[in-house]
């Protein structure tokens, strides 16, 4: 189905807004209680619809941050340099050149932190509402599935740095850091929790709508699916850094569990990209794809990926997912700022239109999640099975001719999920960041971004990051 997303806009930020349509009577968001929302089904509605908006939202300053962070990317504002002066230069020298907690390059934390709030507070509205169990049920795992989602992103952003994972019933009382192993594990938890709510749901639908985005998934028992997509993506992150194969082993259970095709089969790009996605469109107040080059031409692609593309089956034929979601440039565009980058030559079409979808999570990632996971088992046949039919239906390129590796499985991630934020985070839990282009001899690779000033300021007792 489709709806129009602007009413949820106010209550994605913090549930602010007081009236969508005229003759809807809600409670008073101004000034927000679970006896308000619980009470309005028109609320329900409105917090559900407003945790999407924001996660939305969220998205391209997610993807434009790792975008140039991985060398998949630049984002060439010709009046404002910091784009490139505080993601690619930063501060300090040496071993000590690092993101600045003041620059451009730290957000990307306040808005997923209200986020959260919002799936909280929607969690505790229906604790004390008159909906049934099972539909109780289902609003906590959706809340919970995308609350974990957003303490994902984050934890991808600070990595080492950590970050606070308990939202307590004051804002004000502040939440302290917890390590990043301990940040996975609770948002596998939650994801597992949500599993569990989603479950016990049985064959209901939800007491809110979902946009149309999540079609095929807008119910408790297929919503399911890809609460067990987003848990699987965790695992082979864990299982990447801390967890090891009994992570990976998990992580294989969850991609049975979601809506992966099974090895082998996928036989054409719609069948890879299968999945659930935000949504936009036209609707005044309603939001647009700014990753679209005509809405934001200041988007550009990295040259690397091209020059890196391995050849289709002719020899000759870049890997089509390159010629597919890259194009030179009609003209060179020049680095903001002196010396400060180098031109642009090509640009992204990774989304054609300002209303394009784009992905939370898909089947083509599913498909290399269980790749990364049997090639780290040591289970290379299967592995293989998955890669070279990726590597047929996406890149139309020619099977690997050995069983596959690590290195392998990083090219075929870059590609497949080019400009959908993955490139930076998977040089970093796989130890190659070092691998990553510097363009420039003042140029530095960053490991994490830092903490805000403001959110160390705030804190009695700030943490080690700041």
């Amino acid at each position: 189905m489709r709806f129009n997303l602007t009413c949820g806009v106010a209550i994605a930020a913090a549930l602010t807004l007081s009236a969508c349509r005229n003759e809807l009577t809600l409670p008073n968001y101004n000034t927000p209680t679970v006896e308000g929302l619980s009470g309005d089904q028109a609320g329900l509605q409105l917090a559900a619809t407003g945790i999407l908006v924001s996660e939305r939202d969220q998205y391209d300053n997610y993807i434009t941050d790792v975008t140039i962070f991985g060398r998949e990317g630049y984002y060439y504002f010709q009046t404002d340099a910091r784009y490139v002066t505080d993601y690619l230069v930063g501060s300090g020298t040496g071993a000590n050149r690092r993101l600045s907690s003041t620059g451009f390059a730290a957000g990307n934390w306040f808005a997923y932190f209200r986020n959260m709030r919002n799936a909280f507070n929607l969690v505790n509205a229906v604790e004390s509402s008159s909906l049934s169990d099972q539909q109780k049920a289902a609003t906590r795992g959706f809340a919970n599935t995308m609350r974990a989602l957003d303490m994902w992103y984050a934890i991808t952003l600070r990595d080492t740095l950590g970050m606070p994972v308990e939202i307590r019933p004051n804002p004000n009382d502040q939440a302290p850091f917890v390590s990043r192993d301990s940040v996975y594990k609770t948002i596998s938890a939650m994801l597992d929790g949500a599993k569990a709510d989603l479950t016990a749901a049985g064959s209901i639908d939800f007491p809110f709508s979902l946009h149309e985005g999540f079609a095929g998934f807008d119910k408790p028992a297929t919503f399911l699916k890809f609460n067990r997509a987003l848990a699987a993506r965790v695992l082979a992150f864990r299982g990447s850094l801390d967890c090891g194969n009994a992570c990976y082993t998990q992580a294989l259970t969850a991609v049975s569990e979601s809506f992966a095709t099974a090895p082998g089969v996928a036989s054409s790009l719609s069948d890879m990209n299968i999945g659930v996605y935000n949504v936009y469109s036209t609707t005044p107040g309603d939001g647009l794809n700014v990753l679209n080059y005509e809405q934001d031409a200041n988007t550009l692609a990295h040259a690397s990926t091209v020059n890196d593309a391995q050849k289709q089956v002719d020899g000759t034929t870049p890997d089509a997912r390159v010629t597919r979601k890259v194009v030179a440039l009609d003209e060179s565009v020049a680095a903001p700022g002196k010396d400060a980058g180098i031109p642009a030559l090509y640009r992204f079409t990774v989304y054609p239109s300002n209303t394009t979808p784009t992905p939370i999570i898909r089947n083509e990632e599913l498909i290399l999640i269980r790749a990364e996971a049997n090639i780290k088992l040591s289970n290379t046949g299967a592995a293989a099975t998955d890669i070279n039919n990726v590597r047929a239906v996406s890149g139309k390129l020619p099977a690997l001719a050995a069983a596959p590796t690590i290195d392998d499985l990083i090219y075929e991630r870059r590609m497949s999920l080019l400009f959908e934020g993955f490139r930076w985070i998977d040089a970093r839990r796989f130890g190659k960041l070092n691998t990553l282009p510097l363009d420039l001899p003042t140029h530095f690779v960053a490991k994490v971004v830092p903490i805000p000033k403001a959110e160390c300021d705030a804190r009695v007792n700030p943490p080690n990051g700041c």
